[in-house]
C-alpha cells in the first residue's frame, strides 16, 4: 500500500510521468470521474490499481501451468518457442517492451492455451433487456427475461467443431499473425473466443495479463528445460471461478 500511495502522490505532484506513449493506468484513474462528475479519491485509486495488478495473479498462474503442460506434451512446439526466444533474445537477453511484438510464437502458444484451458472457464452475466434467441433453421427459440442470469461455459465454446477446425488439437499456428499486415487471423464468430469475456464488461487486465505471460514464458523457455514426470494424469478441475489442474 505504501508503494502505491507514493506512486499516486508522485504522479499528482508531477514527480513522475507515464512511460507509455499515451496515458497509463494511473493517469486514467487520476483523470476518471464517476456519474456525478466527481474524481476518485486516493483510496479508490489505490484499490483499483491493486486490483488491476493483483486480482489476476491466480488466473495468470493457471495460464502458465496449462501452457507449460501443453509444451511438455508437444515437444516440437516447445522447440519452436525456444528457437524464437534464442533469436529474439540472444545470450540470455532480458525481454523488454520492444521485444514483445516479435515474440509471435510465444504469443500464439498463449492464445491457444487460453482456448483449450481458459483459467476462468465460465462467464456470468445478467440480462438487462429481454431477448429471444434461436428459432431459425428448425431450432426452438429461447426467451430470456430481464434479470435472468446467463452462464457462458467458454471451455465448451472454445472446443465447438462449428467454430474451430480440429478443436481438440493444440495448434498454435491458428493464432500466428499475418507476416505482412501483422494481424491475427479472423475468428469464425466474434464471440467464439472468450478467455477474457467480451464487451463493456470484459477483463480490464487482459492486455497486461498477456504481456506479463509473454515475458514469463519467454524467460522460462530461455532458462529452463521441461519434462513431464511419467504417469501423470492431468485433469482439469473447477475451484471457485478458476480452472486448475486437479492434482
Amino acid at each position: 500500500n505504501d508503494f502505491v500511495d507514493q506512486a499516486i502522490a508522485d504522479r499528482r505532484s508531477g514527480k513522475s510521468t507515464s512511460l507509455c506513449a499515451g496515458q497509463d493506468i494511473l493517469d486514467l484513474l487520476l483523470n476518471a470521474v464517476d456519474d456525478k462528475g466527481e474524481s476518485f479519491s486516493d483510496q479508490q485509486i489505490r484499490d483499483e490499481a491493486l486490483t488491476f495488478v493483483l486480482a489476476g495473479h491466480e488466473t495468470t498462474g493457471n495460464l502458465m501451468t496449462w501452457t507449460l503442460y501443453l509444451l511438455m506434451t508437444h515437444v516440437e512446439v516447445l522447440e519452436a518457442c525456444r528457437e524464437e526466444v534464442d533469436r529474439i533474445l540472444p545470450n540470455g537477453t532480458i525481454p523488454d517492451f520492444e521485444h514483445m511484438a516479435d515474440l509471435q510464437v510465444i504469443e500464439a502458444v498463449l492464445y491457444e492455451s487460453l482456448r483449450l484451458y481458459p483459467p476462468a472457464a465460465f462467464i456470468v452475466r445478467q440480462c438487462i433487456k429481454e431477448h429471444t434467441i434461436g428459432g431459425t433453421n428448425g431450432k426452438s427459440s429461447i426467451f430470456i427475461p430481464v434479470g435472468a442470469m446467463i452462464v457462458i461455459h467458454n471451455y465448451t465454446l472454445h472446443r465447438r467443431e462449428d467454430y474451430w477446425s480440429c478443436p481438440l488439437e493444440f495448434d498454435y499456428k491458428r493464432w500466428m499473425r499475418d507476416p505482412v499486415s501483422g494481424l491475427k487471423p479472423k475468428l469464425t464468430h466474434p464471440y467464439a473466443y472468450l478467455p477474457f469475456a467480451s464487451g463493456a464488461r470484459n477483463c480490464i487486465g487482459q492486455n497486461f495479463a498477456i504481456l506479463e505471460a509473454k515475458v514469463m514464458l519467454a524467460m522460462l523457455v530461455q532458462r529452463c528445460n521441461f519434462k513431464l514426470v511419467p504417469g501423470q494424469q492431468i485433469v482439469p478441475e473447477m475451484k471457485g471461478v478458476t480452472m486448475k489442474t486437479k492434482y
